[in-house]
């Protein structure tokens, strides 16, 4: 019995201290955990660089607003010049943007108290001044994923005109 444990003893001690083959077992471990880990963080940079560039464009529609502009039309035809885009896209059943189009939206809207919306064209009643005037811009564009599934990108910009 002795002479059957010594056997498979040196056995186990050679199979442990064989180290040929450990660099493949540890490659196949690590290989795919590190190839996902880049398509993550690849996803990632593609959304944040395509947020940073519709920020940019929403500032361009403000600034066209502040040069006392209130046609949304053109508000919303300035932010897409901006992205080097002629038209806005639409919206489809998923709720998500049309790929390859940034979908853009301005609405301008005049309040004489805090969420009472009012014509600009009026007079406000308690002060007699004319009214707030609130621009919202807010664009959206999908973003397909190599690893995640599509989403918008998404954001808003409120300007007072007035």
């Amino acid at each position: 019995m002795r002479q059957v444990f010594r056997v498979y003893s040196r056995a186990l001690r050679s199979f442990a201290a064989d180290c040929s083959g450990l660099a493949t077992v540890e490659s196949s471990l690590f290989i795919p955990i590190f190839i996902f880990a880049i398509l993550a963080v690849f996803d990632l940079g593609r959304a944040g660089a395509a947020r940073m560039e519709i920020d940019q464009a929403l500032r361009a529609g403000a600034q066209v607003s502040m040069i006392n502009i209130t046609d949304e039309t053109e508000i919303m035809n300035a932010t897409l010049a901006a992205l080097d885009e002629m038209s806005s896209g639409s919206q489809l059943e998923d709720g998500l943007c049309a790929p390859g189009a940034t979908c853009v939206n301005a609405i301008f809207q005049c309040e004489c108290d805090p969420g009472v919306a009012t014509t600009c064209a009026s007079i406000c009643a308690g002060t007699g001044e004319p009214p707030s005037a609130y621009l919202t811009i807010s664009a959206a564009r999908r973003q397909e994923g190599l690893l995640f599934p599509d989403y918008d990108v998404k954001s808003d910009i409120f300007v007072q005109t007035r």
